[in-house]
């Protein structure tokens, strides 16, 4: 058997396969991990051999929801801010006025 290692959890798939038909089987994103085989980056077309360790290293990109989210929350912040400044110039001229 082959093992693969994501994380903390282990799948096994029969030898003779490729590492794409692989994922595939074990319903994991190709585009979403770096393969390696005794520390070394195999590719997707690579013929996985019986007893067969490998690791594989989630990827992270940007643009990912949580930057939008933080981009939302800080532009909502700047918005508050914004308008808190305004009603605290406004009631200080209307203080100066009476």
């Amino acid at each position: 058997m082959v093992k693969l290692i994501l994380r903390n959890k282990e799948y096994e798939v029969k030898p003779g396969m490729t590492l794409l038909s692989a994922l595939q089987k074990i319903s994991i994103v190709p585009e979403s991990v770096i393969a390696t085989r005794e520390g070394e980056m195999i590719l997707d077309d690579e013929i996985l051999k019986d007893g067969d360790v490998v690791k594989l290293i989630a990827v992270i990109s940007g643009g990912s929801c949580y930057s939008e989210n933080r981009r939302a929350e800080r532009s909502e912040r700047s918005l508050r801010a914004q308008s808190k400044r305004r009603l605290n110039a406004k009631a200080r001229n209307e203080r100066r006025l009476t």
